[in-house]
């Protein structure tokens, strides 16, 4: 079983990797992963293992959280919105 500093630390792991690859700062990837994970805690183990992976395949992306953010044009969006936009309304 993970425990809660062995996923926080893989977290902070992650989200400074893609971070640094994709030049964006490490806290707006270790919201997507936090929330990712919040609404699906089935994926932690694999997140535990692959990491990454769950990113770059989509298991991970803003869709398929929880939590909202805020979007390049400034506006407010929730994973709902962008299902909605993407015709994967659920």
């Amino acid at each position: 079983m993970t425990t809660g500093k062995e996923l926080l630390d893989r977290i902070a792991e992650v989200a400074s990797a893609v971070g640094w690859q994709a030049n964006i700062g490490a806290m707006e990837i270790a919201g997507q992963i936090v929330s990712g994970l919040y609404a699906n805690p089935e994926q932690i183990d694999r997140f535990m293992e692959e990491g990454t992976a769950l990113i770059i395949d989509g298991t991970l992306g803003p869709d398929k959280g929880c939590l909202s953010y805020t979007a390049a044009n400034g506006s407010i969006m929730t994973p709902a919105d962008i299902r909605k936009r993407l015709g994967r309304e659920q």
